[in-house]
């Protein structure tokens, strides 16, 4: 029981960090959505049963969000009115999604660390553009080529979250999740 409520708790965390960097990125308050953000990034480290492997996670998913949310602005896949700290540079709301998101890779989202990772590549191709999608209906982003932004997105997604998930096994802070869903099978076993 006290698993599946961590589970819930790191889904709707993320939700709620998620809404927050695009919302502020729609309207001009993206400093608003990263703090909501990092304050849920620092919350879910402090209750981590090992912080320097789960920030080790996150600091990968920061870099790499870094260089392909900074690509896509470069090479005017995604055109953003707030955030921007650096011409260049992708805004820090939309860099901060990415630990964001990896928050939930050892917890709400492990279930991934079980499929194959052509499996994992396939849910990045067809999940992330939804997302991407949906913060454009937002206002938060402006894609002025839809198809050919949402393919790369796409693409890049199939590649780098087959990348995280495989870190995710090798980072794991929360490592106390994977001892307590054993347990509770087994009591189910029984």
């Amino acid at each position: 029981m006290m698993a599946r409520n961590i589970l819930i708790r790191n889904f709707v965390l993320f939700q709620i960090g998620w809404f927050a960097c695009v919302l502020g990125g729609a309207y001009p308050m993206p400093v608003l959505g990263s703090t909501i953000t990092l304050l849920i990034i620092t919350l879910h480290l402090w209750l981590s049963r090992d912080a320097r492997a789960e920030l080790k996670l996150l600091m990968l998913a920061f870099f790499i969000g870094l260089l392909f949310e900074s690509l896509m602005v470069n090479l005017n896949l995604a055109i953003y009115s707030n955030g921007m700290l650096l011409s260049g540079m992708a805004p820090h709301w939309m860099i901060l999604m990415w630990p964001l998101f990896a928050t939930t890779l050892n917890l709400s989202m492990s279930w991934m660390k079980n499929l194959a990772p052509l499996m994992v590549a396939v849910l990045g191709a067809l999940l992330a553009p939804s997302a991407y999608f949906a913060g454009a209906r937002l206002d938060a982003v402006v894609f002025e080529d839809l198809t050919l932004s949402l393919s790369v997105i796409s693409l890049g997604w199939a590649i780098l979250l087959p990348l995280l998930v495989l870190s995710a096994n090798r980072f794991n802070g929360y490592l106390i999740m994977k001892e307590s869903f054993t347990t509770q099978r087994s009591d189910l076993n029984v």
